[in-house]
């Protein structure tokens, strides 16, 4: 029996096209679409997902001749899970490597206790690719084993993403800008989602780069990464259904994840850290938890045993005291 669900008519575009920013003119602007005839709002209504240091978000209501009344509509057959496109694994393949061209591995491997033999490991774990130019690509793999894409990300030799000018990409965009693609929807999963067994409890933050590291000090977790601040969803929570998880935010949107795990408490148990909001020092937008992670020496970092440097944080056991409730 079909059921009654609400929608809202204007939605967020799904897809990965991005436009200037009105506010911060930076190429990270989301517009609405009309569900209706597929058609962009306004070119100032719309999000902009540097939300942290932009903030900019026009929604659909304040936009000029458009009711209220129309906005909301009711469907009598549930939303169908969208279709997912696929790449072949020969793109996924050709980028595995070269680990010493990486940026990013680079200066992993130069952190405190690291070394070319962990951050190596970390990145064929988690299928790090390494374009031309030494970027990170970031393939999301979903639970079928199926590419989803592969997310393109410039990054300092300090560690720190590029943010001005091209520093952003994905696998598939190019391709089509190629010729060699015609079609493709992006449906995103979480990224690291293809290391997920039964074995560990799960463990989301907000970037890839955040899991790949936390997933050294605190191996006691899967740590996967949901690729953006609003990246976690019914969808892409679906292949984690009645699993442990953890979210860990990054300071200062602790309550927008405590919203989204409640909206989601049915599919699967899930809790929201506090480690940062209590314990970090560090306040500044985007602080994370590989930020404190890498403030200690990964050689006296036992998941297991005594650890004077993190003492006020975690018990002999190694990790967070508020974490004792949750299936190691």
């Amino acid at each position: 029996m079909a059921m009654l669900t609400k929608e809202y008519r204007y939605q967020l575009d799904p897809s990965s096209k991005k436009f200037r920013c009105p506010a911060c003119e930076c190429k990270r602007f989301v517009r609405y679409v009309d569900q209706d005839n597929g058609s962009y709002l306004p070119d100032d209504v719309g999000r902009c997902d540097r939300e942290q240091s932009c903030g900019y978000h026009k929604p659909p209501r304040q936009a000029d001749g458009i009711e209220l009344t129309n906005m909301l509509y009711s469907r009598s057959e549930p939303t169908k899970a969208p279709k997912a496109s696929t790449l072949p694994d020969k793109y996924l393949k050709h980028s595995q490597g070269n680990y010493e061209a990486n940026t990013l591995l680079s200066w992993m491997a130069s952190l405190p206790g690291w070394s070319w033999e962990i951050a190596s490991s970390v990145a064929e774990l988690y299928k790090v690719g390494t374009s031309k130019d030494g970027w990170a690509i970031f393939w999301q793999i979903d639970e079928a084993g199926k590419v989803r894409s592969g997310k393109m990300m410039a990054y300092s030799e300090d560690g720190h993403r590029l943010k001005t000018g091209y520093t952003q990409d994905w696998i598939h965009s190019k391709l089509k800008r190629t010729g060699h693609l015609e079609t493709f929807e992006l449906v995103q999963c979480f990224y690291g989602l293809h290391i997920v067994d039964d074995t560990k409890p799960v463990a989301i933050v907000e970037s890839e780069k955040t899991a790949l590291i936390a997933s050294q000090y605190l191996p006691q977790f899967h740590w996967i990464a949901s690729g953006q601040l609003h990246g976690i969803s019914e969808y892409k929570m679906k292949p984690l259904a009645g699993r442990s998880i953890t979210l860990f935010p990054d300071i200062g949107v602790y309550d927008q994840w405590k919203v989204k795990a409640e909206e989601l408490k049915d599919v699967a148990s899930i809790k929201v850290s506090t480690l940062l909001e209590t314990k970090a020092s560090e306040r500044h937008s985007g602080y994370d938890i590989a930020d404190y992670l890498i403030q200690y020496d990964l050689r006296d970092f036992s998941p297991y045993g005594w650890n004077p440097w993190t003492e006020e944080v975690f018990d002999s056991r190694g990790y967070p005291k508020e974490w004792d409730d949750l299936s190691v």
